[in-house]
This record gives C-alpha cells, sequence and structure tokens, in this order.
C-alpha cells in the first residue's frame, strides 16, 4: 500500500534529495562531465580527478590535505583509531545522536578496538560542559541531524575549541551536512569553522547529491596515516569513477544552490506556522533540514503521512525516526533540487494536513 501510494505521488521529498535519481541517468552525466574535463582512466585513486577533489577540499575546508575514501564510516572510523592511537587513549567521545553511536553497527568498538565515552543529552546540541576531562578523541557533529539540524551558538562551539585544547583531546567534526553551516553562521566560511578541529569529514551524498563518497582532511602526517589505512581496509578502488567524477561535478552545480535550500527549508516551516500536535525542530531551521515531531504512535503517525499524500500529492518520508532515548515520531525533511523546484504551498499544505488527522480532521483538502 505505501509503495503504490508513495507512486501515485508527484513529489517525493525522500533521498535522494535532487534530480536525475535514474541510475542509468547518472552515469550518462557523469560520463558527459567526463569528457567535459577530460577525465580518462585512472587506476587505485592516482589519477588527476582524485587529486583535484583532494586538494580542492583541503583548500575548501582550510586544511592543509584532505584524502578521499569511498564511505563516510570508514573515513570516520579511521580519524577516530588515528587521533586515539595518537592521544594514547582508546575511549572516543560520542554524543547520543552521533552517527557512529546509532548506524554504524558499533565499528569503531569491533574495528578500531575504541570505547565509547558518552558526552552530552539526546534532546540537545553540545556543550562546553559535556566535553570530559579526558578522551583520545572527541567527535562533534555539525549539524546535528537527529535534532533536525540543530547546532550550538559559535560561541559555544569556540568555547568547547577552548576547553578541548586545553584537555588535549582532539576534536574531529562529522561535517557530513557541513555544506549549509555558513548559512547558519553569517559570516563563517568553511576555514573558520573548521578550525580548531584536528580533523574534518565530508560527505557528497548528502546534501550534494553525489552517488557517494567522502573525505578526511587534517594536517597532512595525519592524512598520510589515513590514506595508509584507506588502503589497508579495502578502501583503495581500482577506479574513483562514477563517484569522484560525480563529486567533482556536484560542488560545481549543487553547492552554490545551497543558500537556497535554506531559505526555502526557513520559509517552510514560517508557513507551516502552529500546528496542534505537530512541532517543527528547530524553529526557525538552522540549515536545509528540519524535523517533523509527531504527538502519536508511529503506526499514527504513517496514516497522517498517508493523508497528507492522498490529499496533496506529495510524499513527505518513508520512515519515522524512533529511537528509545527519544520516542516521539520524527519525520525528517531535507531540503533539495526537488523541493526548492517544487511549489512551497503544497509541501506546507501537505504538513498541515498531518496535524488535521492527528487532531481527528480527515475531511481536509490541499
Amino acid at each position: 500500500m505505501t509503495a503504490s501510494l508513495r507512486s501515485r505521488c508527484d513529489l517525493d521529498l525522500t533521498f535522494p534529495f535532487h534530480h536525475h535519481t535514474c541510475p542509468a541517468d547518472r552515469l550518462e552525466r557523469v560520463a558527459a562531465w567526463m569528457r567535459e574535463q577530460g577525465l580518462g582512466s585512472e587506476a587505485y585513486l592516482t589519477g588527476p580527478s582524485v587529486a583535484t577533489l583532494e586538494a580542492r577540499m583541503a583548500a575548501l575546508l582550510g586544511k592543509p590535505a584532505a584524502v578521499w575514501f569511498p564511505t563516510g564510516t570508514m573515513a570516520q572510523g579511521v580519524a577516530a583509531r588515528l587521533h586515539c592511537q595518537a592521544s594514547g587513549d582508546n575511549r572516543l567521545a560520542l554524543h547520543p545522536t552521533s552517527h557512529l553511536a546509532l548506524h554504524e553497527e558499533e565499528a569503531h568498538a569491533h574495528l578500531h578496538g575504541l570505547e565509547t565515552l558518552p558526552m552530552g543529552e539526546w534532546p540537545r546540541t553540545l556543550r562546553p560542559a559535556d566535553l570530559p576531562d579526558a578522551a583520545g578523541c572527541a567527535f562533534i557533529e555539525l549539524p546535528q541531524r537527529h535534532n533536525g539540524g540543530a547546532l550550538p551558538g559559535l560561541d559555544e562551539l569556540a568555547a568547547i575549541k577552548t576547553l578541548a585544547a586545553s584537555r588535549n583531546i582532539p576534536l574531529h567534526m562529522d561535517g557530513a551536512r557541513i555544506w549549509a553551516l555558513p548559512e547558519a553562521w553569517p559570516g563563517q566560511e568553511w576555514p573558520e569553522i573548521c578550525d580548531g578541529f584536528a580533523s574534518v569529514y565530508v560527505s557528497f551524498y548528502k546534501d550534494l547529491g553525489a552517488s557517494g563518497g567522502a573525505v578526511l582532511a587534517g594536517e597532512t602526517a595525519f592524512v598520510d596515516a589515513a590514506r595508509l589505512w584507506l588502503a589497508r581496509m579495502g578502501g583503495r578502488l581500482v577506479s574513483a569513477w562514477p563517484m569522484v567524477p560525480d563529486a567533482l561535478y556536484a560542488l560545481d552545480t549543487r553547492l552554490p544552490k545551497l543558500p537556497r535550500f535554506v531559505e526555502r527549508a526557513r520559509r517552510i516551516a514560517a508557513s507551516v506556522g502552529p500546528c496542534p500536535r505537530l512541532t517543527i525542530t528547530p524553529d526557525p531551521p538552522q540549515v536545509n533540514m528540519m524535523h517533523i515531531r509527531l504527538d502519536c504512535d508511529v503506526a499514527m503517525a504513517e496514516a497522517a503521512r498517508d493523508a497528507a499524500a492522498e490529499a496533496t500529492g506529495v510524499w513527505l518520508g518513508n520512515r519515522f525516526w524512533h529511537f528509545d532515548a527519544d520516542p516521539v515520531p520524527t519525520l525528517e525533511i531535507a531540503i533539495g533540487e526537488r523541493a526548492l523546484d517544487a511549489d512551497p504551498d503544497r509541501i506546507v499544505a501537505a504538513i498541515r494536513v498531518m496535524s488535521d488527522v492527528l487532531q481527528g480532521d480527515h475531511s481536509t483538502s490541499a
């Protein structure tokens, strides 16, 4: 039923969030991009496209060097390992909502022998007081995905950096969705934001919509060591395409659109306004993401989403986040090309239908 209903909707806001998502179309686009750029065959990540991407990301993030990884899980595990090894402390400080804690099957423990050191509380972003007295490394996710893309204040972040330095705790940024941060903190570009972090990870497939891949940036010796672990873990792929050329394409074509994605997210949230039994967090959105929290159980949340789809032709999402530490059904909406090109009033109407259904009003219309 769900798949059939989704297929009847002409606006689908689920991942991937951009156009040209058909695999065959994507490959054709990558092929055209490679021809335009004069890119040919490359063996074992040693060709010009990888070198170009790594140099570009090092400069963009304000770090001396960067290394491409096929997945963020691999990149962040390597970063944690190297920092903890250098610190002589196998304790990895993680917020309860960290991707490593929730979505990576405890890879940092099983592959790298690291112990989780909890810091902070689920409902909020990290504060200076949450930083442990000692740890091999502390991970900070910016923005914090499971709080709807929420961010600490710039002063709070600066205080965390200063405190970590005084305690000799290397900071690593989980910057999977780093791309919209300059919109959240006007006047701050990526090098200023990344300053004080020993290493930074970014994803190319999440907000930018490339077919995959990640970069880990930091000091040259750190990146050289990470490159060695990339090979040891089977990440030295025989060919860089389609992921690396696709990432270069996404940087050129989608990164400039991030300010518009953020503006659209804020417009939608503001237009929804107060809705009984439904909360948008954070409000206003700080980046191009928001979470819609519903005052009901998961089954009722799914019924409300389905009613919104029937009434408006907008498919808001496939699943609702629902964790033991945060049992409120939560729908994640990220703004990309498809939402940017759509009529925002349709998205607002779909969200309002969910509120109406939760109040027992089944006579809604778009």
